[in-house]
C-alpha cells in the first residue's frame, strides 16, 4: 500500500533536484571547453619547390565548429593540438552530462506537479 505524500517529501524532492543541478557544474573553466573536432588535412602551400608541389602534401590541423547553420574552422598549431582535442572532448562529455540531467530534471519536476495535485 502507498503511503500519503506529505510536504516534507515534495521538500525532499526540491533538494534531492538543487543537489544534482549543482553536481552538473564543471571543474573547468569555460574557456577551456570548445565545440567541433579537430580535423587533419592534406595541404599545399603554394612553394613551386615544395615537396606538395610533387604531390607529397604537408599536414594542417584545423578546429572545425557549426554554429547557427554555418561552419566555421580555424588552423591549429601542431603543439596545440592535443590541448584542442581535450578541450573539444571535456565540452562533448559536458553535453552530454547536461542533456542526461535535463530529462531528469523534467521527470524530477514532473513527479514533484504530480505530489503537488494530491495536497
Amino acid at each position: 500500500m502507498l503511503r500519503q505524500t506529505t510536504k516534507k517529501d515534495v521538500r525532499y524532492l526540491f533538494r534531492a533536484c538543487a543537489m544534482k543541478i549543482k553536481s552538473l557544474n564543471p571543474a573547468t573553466k569555460m574557456n577551456e571547453l570548445e565545440n567541433g573536432h579537430i580535423q587533419k588535412r592534406r595541404v599545399r602551400c603554394g612553394k613551386p619547390n615544395c615537396k606538395c608541389a610533387r604531390g607529397d602534401f604537408h599536414t594542417a590541423f584545423y578546429h572545425v565548429w557549426h554554429k547557427g547553420g554555418r561552419r566555421f574552422q580555424r588552423y591549429v598549431r601542431r603543439s596545440q593540438v592535443k590541448n584542442m582535442r581535450n578541450a573539444c572532448e571535456l565540452n562533448r562529455n559536458l553535453q552530454s552530462k547536461l542533456r542526461f540531467g535535463r530529462a531528469e530534471y523534467k521527470q524530477m519536476i514532473a513527479r514533484i506537479r504530480e505530489l503537488l495535485k494530491t495536497f
